[in-house]
Parts: structure tokens; C-alpha cells; sequence
């Protein structure tokens, strides 16, 4: 007992989403003895997020140090692609303006002389499913993450595969539909623009607003006028606890989204034939109904041997797996900061 505490590491851990800033510190278990909430605050410029960045991570190297915790470093997920000999983002994350070309990691070990790593959001997210979540124990994983945007993270034989350049996992703009809604990278067509939280909203805006889906059983339904007044970010959870109430339109509008889901989700196993398949992101927080669509499509998509070799399950570590996979960044050495470059 006393030779695993001893041996116990800690690690300062950020997430950084669209929304919020989420800070913790983690041990090398994966346990989180402190979190932290903040809004982002993304909206107000790079200037205000490192702001916010700063004063977490100081607040919680307080408390580590009040707690007699050593740190090994710091470690950042955030959306895009990371170089750590230039120290910031290089490319990705359009969801956060003005965030690429800012050398975050080199600002931070600059405030607090501690190592400082970081890496995509989804990419760490895979790693703690990996590590201490549902795909423990297995080889071949794909992660896709269904929020904003939608990114993707992949193990081969048991490590992390980044590709050539860092870009492995860009899976939400993979084309889904020839010349089909521009996505927020410039494409058109991609699967982001269809099966992201923009998708969903645009999907029930048609159903509610075109007259062509807007049939007796919509208008009659519960939640036509609920859904109809809705601010957009409410949408997607206004939807799918409908259909947990076995409304008609619902089922419909979410099965529509299950086929749009489908279509990329077989696409990548058919690419990678991974052992495991992992739901994650905000939108998995619908839970069964929306695997559930998502699997009835698959079929559909998928080669018969490839999905017969994968398991398709929702991610299991919810809104902390972005913290434990930035916590993993600094207990495995991954991604460090080159501070000898310039």
C-alpha cells in the first residue's frame, strides 16, 4: 500500500472546448482528486483564453502544492494540431478563431518552468478510453467524437497512430456528400456538416420549416412548437428525449441522423477494421436511442465481415475523458514541448 502511494504521479491536466475550460489534477490512475470548470470564452479572442488557461492552471498548482503533490507537468488538449517544437497550434481548430499560430505551450512554460504537453482534444480523449475506459484491454481502436465538429482519435497495435504530419483523425471531413452543405473548413460535403451538433440543427430545421417534411404527424406532434422556439443549442437535447418518448417525429428526425452518422462511422471501418468503435463527444450523451439509430444504418455502409469484427459501444469516461487523456500526455512523455527550438 505504502509502496503505491509513494509511487503515485500527478499531473495538472486542461481540456479545452468551444464551451468550457475544464482543469484537474490527475494521477496516474486516471483519478481526479481536483476539477475545475470555467467558460472558455473563445468568442473574445486567444488573448482571453490564455488568460483563462493561466490563472486555472495557477489556481490548481496552488492547491497541488497545498496538498504536498509533486507535478510532473502540464498537460493541454485542445482542438487542432499540435507542434510542440513551434509550441501551439499549426492548423485545425477553426471552431476557435485565432487560436492557430498561438504558442500556448511555449507561454505556459514560460509562467511556470514546468513541462508543459499538449495534443488534440479527441486524440487524448482516445487515449484515456484506451488506458481506463471502454477500450481497455484492446489493440485496435477507433474514437470519434461528435460535438461541434467532429474528431477522431486511433490506436493501432495498442499505440497512438498520428500519421505523417500529425493530422490522423480529421475524420469529420471526410466527404460525405458529393458538392453537399459547406462545412466550416471551406469543403463542401463533409460529414461534419451533417452529423455534428450544426448538422442535427440543420436536420430538425428542415423537418420543421420545409413543407416537404413537414407532414400532419410533425404538426400535430408534442414537440413541433417546443422545438420550433428553441434556441439551437437546446435543439439536439429537446430532440432526443423526445424520442426516448417514443414521439413519431422525433424517431424520424433521429433516425435521419443515425443514416448521416452511419455513413461515416462504416466508412472508417471499412478503412481501419478496428476491434473497437467508441461514440463519443457531447452528442453521445444521448445515449442508447442514438447508438441504437446509428447501428440500425450501419449495415447499410459497413462490409458484413468488417462489422462483424467490431464492436460499436458509446464511450465510457463522458466529460473527463479529455482531462485523463491530457493527464496521459505527460505520464507517457507525449507530445512535450521542444523547448531548445526556437
Amino acid at each position: 500500500m505504502y509502496a503505491e502511494l509513494f509511487m503515485k504521479k500527478y499531473a495538472i491536466a486542461i481540456d479545452l472546448g468551444g464551451t468550457n475550460l475544464k482543469g484537474g489534477i490527475i494521477s496516474n490512475d486516471g483519478y481526479i482528486s481536483l476539477y475545475r470548470l470555467i467558460p472558455s470564452e473563445i468568442g473574445k479572442g486567444p488573448d482571453r483564453i490564455l488568460k483563462n488557461l493561466i490563472q486555472t492552471i495557477g489556481t490548481l498548482l496552488e492547491n497541488a502544492r497545498a496538498e504536498q503533490k509533486i507535478i510532473d507537468g502540464i498537460g493541454v488538449a485542445t482542438p487542432g494540431i499540435i507542434d510542440p517544437d513551434f509550441g501551439g497550434l499549426t492548423g485545425g481548430a477553426e471552431n476557435l478563431p485565432g487560436w492557430k499560430n498561438t504558442p500556448f505551450m511555449r507561454i505556459i512554460h514560460s509562467k511556470f518552468n514546468i513541462p508543459v504537453f499538449a495534443h488534440n482534444d479527441v486524440t487524448a480523449t482516445v487515449l484515456a478510453e484506451h488506458r481506463h475506459g471502454a477500450g481497455k484491454g484492446k489493440k485496435n481502436i477507433v474514437l470519434a467524437s461528435f460535438g461541434t465538429g467532429i474528431g477522431g482519435g486511433i490506436i493501432i497495435d495498442g499505440k497512438l497512430y498520428g500519421g505523417a504530419a500529425g493530422y490522423a483523425g480529421e475524420i469529420g471531413h471526410l466527404v460525405a456528400s458529393f458538392g453537399g452543405e459547406t462545412c466550416a473548413c471551406g469543403v463542401k460535403g463533409c460529414w461534419e456538416a451533417y452529423a455534428s451538433l450544426g448538422g442535427i440543427v440543420r436536420t430538425v430545421r428542415k423537418y420543421l420549416t420545409d413543407t416537404k417534411h413537414l407532414k400532419d404527424t410533425l404538426k400535430k406532434s408534442p414537440i413541433f412548437t417546443t422545438i420550433r422556439e428553441a434556441e439551437d443549442a437546446d435543439i439536439p437535447r429537446l430532440l432526443f428525449d423526445a424520442a426516448r418518448e417514443n414521439d413519431r417525429s422525433a424517431l424520424e428526425i433521429v433516425d435521419e441522423i443515425g443514416q448521416y452518422t452511419a455513413v461515416g462511422v462504416g466508412s472508417l471501418i471499412n478503412i481501419l477494421n478496428p476491434e473497437l468503435f467508441v461514440i463519443g463527444g457531447g452528442i453521445a450523451e444521448a445515449g442508447a436511442i442514438y447508438l441504437g439509430a446509428i447501428k440500425k444504418h450501419l449495415p447499410n455502409w459497413t462490409l458484413k465481415d468488417s462489422l462483424e469484427s467490431v464492436e460499436v459501444v458509446l464511450a465510457k469516461l463522458g466529460y473527463t475523458a479529455g482531462l485523463i487523456g491530457a493527464s496521459i500526455l505527460v505520464f507517457e512523455n507525449i507530445n512535450r514541448l521542444n523547448t531548445e527550438s526556437s
